[in-house]
């Protein structure tokens, strides 16, 4: 097991926001005569890209989480991660205003990445704290895949599906760029923290939809449009630095592991039953949809995957798998993921901890931890969704 823990930190550092930020920072914009540069950053692992890519003449307003190192010379800002608070309301407010401050000669470098739909929020005007954390709970619980979920939120913001962009826009700005961590399935660097500075092209029906479907809380039918494609706020190029392909793409590069799917898609239940018809040692990477059953204690996709995968490897001798995030959490826990292998299952149920019921209650985490086979948390610098690495 030993081996595939190491390749995961090995994946981990490959992948940190300072290296990849460093690369693009070339590409930033130039402020017109007498203009200035600032740095407007959202994300899990923004104070690591404004470390990788600030000049030192520019500005900078981060909204990070509360783990997230304070670069000097810039503004932090601390919101919450996976539901808003009131930290993440100030922050996304903070934002908007930022962009509001510049003016034509201006540019502004946008550094965005995964964690940023929950960091910073400035909701619809009729939208209390209370009705977006019900909303944020409920999109988490659902088991909607992560385009859907960000279609609603879009709808319910003023900050995300453009707002950003617009605000800019109405500032007089015509330089801007973003440089984006991709940490989602569907939509790429557009759909990132849920596309703040990007057009979306879901409508106010298409959430409403959703909403219905789902059975959303009243809250969330309080939509209002987001910017469209073609519209004069659309205007700022988005630049990818890393996406879910990254970790499975790098773990093949240090490793001889085949690549069995990068990204991955849909449920993990799923994903666990083609993982057990295969042999050898194997990579993967992407984002599993998970549906968490009402009243189910804090739990982690990753640690679910890993005690599914446990069962499915019982036995086995020399068989070992390992689920953990690039970004160092597995959900709202205090675990990267975990590491099973073919002695796991047998051990679990000799110590009288009923792994079966762990798996039916959303519980794996009781499991793996009693039995130490959790992985630390741990705020990596990198978000690139999850590495998943089997040898059997």
């Amino acid at each position: 097991m030993r081996a595939l823990l190491e390749l995961y930190e090995q994946v981990v550092a490959a992948l940190d926001a300072r290296a990849l930020a460093r690369a693009g920072a070339s590409r930033a914009p130039t402020p017109g005569p007498g203009g200035r540069l600032v740095v407007l950053g959202v994300g899990k692992v923004a104070a690591e890209l404004y470390e990788g890519a600030r000049g030192s003449e520019s500005e900078a307003v981060l909204v990070v989480p509360p783990d997230a190192p304070a670069p000097p010379g810039a503004r932090i800002l601390r919101g919450n991660h996976p539901l808003p608070d009131a930290g993440s309301l100030q922050a996304g407010e903070a934002l908007l205003a930022a962009a509001r401050s510049l003016g034509p000669a201006d540019a502004a470098l946008l550094l965005i990445s995964g964690g940023g739909s929950a960091l910073a929020e400035a909701p619809h005007p009729d939208l209390s704290l209370p009705d977006v954390r019900a909303v944020n709970q409920a999109l988490l619980a659902s088991g909607l895949p992560i385009e859907e979920m960000n279609c609603v939120r879009a709808h319910l913001s003023r900050l995300k599906g453009g707002g950003l962009a617009r605000a800019l826009y109405a500032a007089g700005v015509r330089r801007a760029r973003a440089l984006v961590a991709v940490d989602v399935p569907v939509g790429g660097v557009a759909a990132v923290s849920s596309g703040p500075a990007s057009a979306d092209p879901t409508t106010c029906e298409d959430a409403l939809d959703l909403v219905r479907k789902y059975r959303l809380p009243a809250a969330a039918g309080r939509v209002r449009e987001t910017l469209k494609a073609g519209e004069p706020a659309d205007f700022v190029e988005h630049e990818p630095l890393c996406d879910l392909r990254s970790p499975a793409l790098e773990a093949g590069r240090r490793a001889p592991a085949r690549i069995l799917e990068a990204p991955v898609r849909g449920t993990v239940e799923v994903f666990a039953a083609r993982l057990a018809r295969e042999r050898g040692f194997l990579c993967a990477s992407g984002e599993l949809e998970v549906r968490v059953p009402e009243g189910a204690p804090p739990g982690g996709r990753d640690q679910h995957l890993a005690l599914l995968m446990a069962r499915e490897l019982r036995g086995e001798a020399g068989a070992a798998f390992l689920a953990a995030g690039t970004d160092g959490r597995d959900g709202p826990t205090e675990s990267a993921g975990a590491l099973v292998d073919g002695t796991t299952w047998e051990e679990a149920e000799r110590k009288g901890l009923n792994p079966a019921q762990a798996l039916a209650s959303f519980d794996a985490g009781r499991v793996l931890g009693a039995l130490g086979l959790l992985i630390p948390a741990r705020h990596t610098g990198a978000h690139a969704g999850d590495l998943y690495l089997m040898r059997r």
